[in-house]
């Protein structure tokens, strides 16, 4: 089996080699720019999101007004079969209606965290920063090939963004094990942008 898998890489290495072999001079050097503009792309993200990146959207729905703001932070890496993929960190989300809607959630996705097929209730313990942690149901299911996410209903978007600082800390924890750890900085201009979109 390992010889037919060899023989096949050693098959596509010489058409993709008889392909660029074929190509002008020109050609090439356009191939090889190309390549080097998106390795120089990623590497960017990577430095991007080593850092942490923030994104804030705002969604007109037949609800009303669906305010986010989505905080990523993870080292990317390749797994067994060479694709990139997250291997540390994750994404933390806070999201919520318009007022008077008061449903609103906080969701943190992540390689560690469950991954059911199907939508279930867990006991999930969380901390914040120094606070005690607190255990309480939470939704679990597969947002991805690798990435499971966990979404805790929160009392209101206003009220979710009044327990907001400019750097917060939260671990998960499943079992007594850690499933997650990620702290978000720089986020005093996200909360402003989602007071204004919450009122």
């Amino acid at each position: 089996m390992l010889d037919q898998h060899a023989a096949e890489e050693d098959y596509y290495a010489g058409k993709a080699g008889t392909y660029v072999n074929s190509l002008s001079p020109e050609e090439r050097a356009e191939l090889e720019r190309s390549a080097l503009e998106a390795e120089q792309k990623k590497e960017r993200e990577r430095e991007l999101f080593a850092k942490g990146v923030w994104e804030v959207s705002s969604t007109s729905t037949p609800e009303g007004k669906l305010c986010a703001a989505t905080f990523g932070k993870f080292k990317l890496g390749k797994n067994s079969n060479g694709v990139e993929r997250s291997v540390e960190g994750g994404l933390v989300t806070i999201m919520g209606f318009q007022q008077p809607k008061p449903d609103a959630w906080l969701m943190f996705q992540g390689t560690e965290l469950p991954t059911p097929r199907n939508l279930k209730k867990l006991k999930i313990t969380l901390q914040q920063d120094a606070e005690p942690a607190q255990t309480v149901q939470a939704f679990s299911y597969k947002n991805s090939i690798d990435r499971g996410e966990i979404a805790f209903a929160v009392p209101g978007l206003t009220a979710a963004l009044a327990g907001m600082s400019d750097k917060q800390r939260f671990k998960l924890s499943i079992d007594g094990k850690t499933a997650m750890t990620i702290q978000w900085t720089d986020a005093a201009p996200v909360i402003e942008k989602l007071k204004q979109c919450a009122k």
